[in-house]
C-alpha cells in the first residue's frame, strides 16, 4: 500500500512537471498579445475593489469608461481572485497574470490525474494529464485567445466527473468515501461554472441528461438510489457555492448590452465547424469567421483521436479486460464525444435553435473542451491494457516525446512584447483603449464614444458653471463629493451608468434621481452639501449571497464533521 501511494505522488508530480513546457513562454520578462487582451487589468481592479472593501466584488472603476462597469456581476469572476492573491502579495500585475495562466495549466494536469488513476491506473492517468495538457485547443485558449476562464473550466471538469464516480462506486467504497466524492462534486461544479458561465451551462445540460439517464435505469432495475441523493447533495452544494455569481448574472443582465453578444459577428450561425477542420486546420492567431475563413485551428490532435480510438477498439473486442466502471466510463464519454462533434457542426443548426441559452454559446466549437476531454481519457485507458512493466514506461516515455514533437509548437504565443504595468492599469489606458475591447456589460442607452475625447467626465456636465465640486472619495461602489449649489434646482448630471444598486445620498438621507441616456442625474438644492453615490446589493444578490454562505457552511461541514452514512451494498459491478 506505500509503493502504491508512493508511486501515485511521484506520477502526480510528474504530470505537473510535464506540463511545465506548456508555461515555457510565461518564464520571461515579456508579455503578450492576445484576443482577449484585459486580464492583467482584469487582476488589478479586482484586487482594487477588494482593497476598497467589496467582496464579493462585482462594480468595477475605470472600466466601462470609466462610468462604472459591472464586471464581476457577469463575468466569472474565480481565475482572477487567484491573480489578485499574487497581484496583492506584491507580485507585478503581469506576473501575476502568468502565475494565474500557470494555475490554470496546472489545475488541468492535475485534476485529469486524479479522476484517471481512480478509474485505471496512474500510468494511465499520467498519459491521459499529457493528452489533456498538450492538446492543441488548449494552446488556442492560452496563448490564442487569452480565454482564462475556458481554460480554468476545463481544468474543473475532471474534477466534477472524479466526484460523480467516487459517489457511484458506493458498492466498492467504505461510506466515508462518499464525502470525497461529494466535495469533489461541488468544488467540480462551483468552480466550473465560477470560471467560465458558459462552460457551466454546457456542462449542466450534460449533467442533466445524464441524472435523467441515471435515475430512470436505477429505477426500472430497482437498484439502491442512495447514489442519487448524494449526487444531488453534491450539486446543490456546487450551484449554492457559485449562486452568489450566477443567479445574479442571469436575472439582471437585461440591464446590460450582453444580447449583443450573440448578434453579427458573434452569431453562432456563423461558426460552425467543418469536420475536415477537426482533423487538420491551418495555425493562426486572428479569429473565428464565416465559413473556411477562419484565422484560428480547432484541430482535435491526430495524436489524440488515434490513441483514443485504438483504445476504444480494444474496449469493443476485449470489455471484460476492462473494468467495470471504466468500460461505463468510456462509453459514457464516447456519447459526449459524438454529442460534441454533433453541436460543432451544421447539422445540429435546429437545436441550436430551440434549446434554451445555446445562443449565448456564441461559437460551436467551444464544445471542444468536451471531445479532448473525452478523447484524453480514452486514451490513458488503452495504457490499462499494458501489463508489461517496461514496455509500458517505454511507451510512454516515447509517447510523450511524440506529443512534445507534434503540440508543443503550438504553446507559444504569436510575439513577445516589452509591457509593463501601467499599460493595463493607467487610468487612461482603462478608460478608453482597454474599455473598448470589451463593453457589453455597460447598462443600455449608454452613448459609446467613438473616441477619447467623447468620453465622460466626473460630475462636470452640469447645467451651470456656478456649481463646484470636491471629490472627497472615489471608489467602485462609493463616490463622495463636497458641492456648492449657487442655484436652486440646479441639475447634476453625473457620469455613473445606472445599474440596479446605485444609491444616492444627500447630506445623509436618501435622494431620488433620474436615468438620463442611461446615467444618473440629480436636481441639487442650493447651499452646501455631501453628495453620495453608492453601489448596494439588490435583493435577488442579498438572496443569492445568502444562498453562498450557507452553502460554504455545508461543504465546510461535509469536509470537516461529516463521517458518511451505512450504504446497503450492492453486488460489485
Amino acid at each position: 500500500m506505500k509503493f502504491r501511494c508512493s508511486q501515485r505522488f511521484i506520477l502526480w508530480v510528474m504530470a505537473v512537471l510535464l506540463a511545465l513546457p506548456v508555461c515555457l513562454p510565461l518564464f520571461n520578462s515579456q508579455f503578450f498579445p492576445m484576443h482577449d487582451d484585459t486580464q492583467p487589468s482584469r487582476i488589478f481592479l479586482l484586487a482594487q475593489a477588494l482593497l476598497e472593501g467589496q467582496f464579493p466584488v462585482r462594480m468595477v472603476s475605470q472600466l466601462g469608461y470609466g462610468y462604472g462597469y459591472p464586471l464581476y456581476n457577469f463575468y466569472a469572476p474565480l481565475p482572477y481572485y487567484f491573480g489578485a492573491l499574487f497581484y496583492l502579495m506584491g507580485f507585478s500585475v503581469i506576473s501575476a497574470t502568468k502565475i494565474m495562466f500557470m494555475l490554470g495549466i496546472i489545475i488541468s494536469a492535475v485534476s485529469i490525474f486524479l479522476l484517471v488513476s481512480s478509474v485505471f491506473d496512474n500510468y494511465s492517468a499520467l498519459v491521459s494529464s499529457m493528452f489533456y495538457v498538450y492538446a492543441p485547443y488548449h494552446a488556442v485558449n492560452i496563448y490564442v485567445r487569452g480565454a482564462v476562464g475556458e481554460y480554468f473550466a476545463y481544468g474543473f471538469i475532471p474534477l466534477l466527473v472524479y466526484g460523480l464516480i467516487k459517489i457511484l462506486r458506493l458498492d466498492i467504497h467504505k461510506p466515508s468515501q462518499v464525502r470525497i466524492g461529494i466535495i469533489s462534486v461541488a468544488i467540480g461544479l462551483s468552480g466550473t461554472i465560477l470560471s467560465h458561465n458558459i462552460s457551466g451551462m454546457i456542462t449542466g445540460y450534460f449533467l442533466i441528461i445524464f441524472l435523467a439517464i441515471l435515475i430512470f435505469f436505477r429505477l426500472i432495475y430497482k437498484k439502491n438510489m442512495k447514489p442519487i441523493i448524494f449526487l444531488i447533495i453534491g450539486l446543490v452544494i456546487g450551484l449554492g457555492l457559485a449562486s452568489f455569481f450566477f443567479l445574479p448574472a442571469i436575472i439582471e443582465n437585461g440591464w446590460t448590452n450582453v444580447a449583443s453578444l450573440t448578434k453579427k459577428g458573434s452569431d453562432y450561425k456563423n461558426h460552425f465547424v467543418y469536420l475536415d477542420q477537426l482533423w487538420n486546420s491551418s495555425w493562426g492567431f486572428a479569429g473565428s469567421a464565416i465559413g473556411r475563413e477562419d484565422g484560428m485551428s480547432f484541430k482535435i490532435g491526430k495524436l489524440h483521436l488515434l490513441t483514443a480510438l485504438l483504445a476504444f477498439g480494444i474496449l469493443l473486442v476485449k470489455p471484460k479486460k476492462t473494468t467495470g466502471i471504466g468500460f461505463k466510463l468510456v462509453m459514457t464519454l464516447s456519447i459526449v464525444f459524438f454529442l460534441s462533434i454533433f453541436f460543432m457542426n451544421d447539422v445540429s443548426r435546429y437545436f441550436w435553435s430551440i434549446i434554451p441559452g445555446f445562443s449565448f454559446i456564441q461559437y460551436p466549437w467551444r464544445f471542444l473542451n468536451l471531445t479532448i476531454f473525452s478523447l484524453s481519457v480514452t486514451a490513458g485507458s488503452f495504457f490499462n491494457h499494458l501489463k508489461n512493466k517496461k514496455l509500458l514506461i517505454t511507451s510512454i516515455t516515447l509517447l510523450f516525446f511524440l506529443i512534445l514533437g507534434l503540440n508543443l509548437k503550438y504553446f507559444k504565443p504569436k510575439e513577445l512584447l516589452l509591457i509593463t504595468d501601467d499599460y493595463y492599469i493607467e487610468s487612461e489606458n482603462l478608460k478608453y483603449r482597454i474599455s473598448k475591447i470589451s463593453d457589453e456589460f455597460l447598462s443600455q442607452n449608454i452613448p459609446i464614444p467613438i473616441k477619447e475625447a467623447e468620453v465622460r467626465q466626473s460630475l462636470d456636465n452640469i447645467s451651470s458653471s456656478k456649481t463646484s465640486f470636491v471629490k472627497e472619495k472615489d471608489t467602485a461602489a462609493d463616490k463622495r463629493y463636497s458641492v456648492t449649489v449657487h442655484n436652486n434646482g440646479e441639475e447634476v448630471a453625473t457620469n455613473i451608468a445606472y445599474f440596479p444598486g446605485w444609491r444616492v445620498f444627500l447630506d445623509g438621507k436618501k435622494e431620488n434621481f433620474v436615468i438620463r441616456d442611461g446615467f444618473i442625474n440629480l436636481n441639487l438644492p442650493i447651499g452646501f452639501h455631501i453628495l453620495e453615490f453608492r453601489f448596494t446589493d439588490t435583493p435577488i444578490r442579498i438572496i443569492s449571497n445568502t444562498i453562498s454562505f450557507f452553502a460554504l457552511i455545508l461543504l465546510v461541514y461535509v469536509s470537516l464533521f461529516w463521517k458518511g452514512y451505512d450504504i446497503c451494498q450492492e453486488k460489485k459491478q
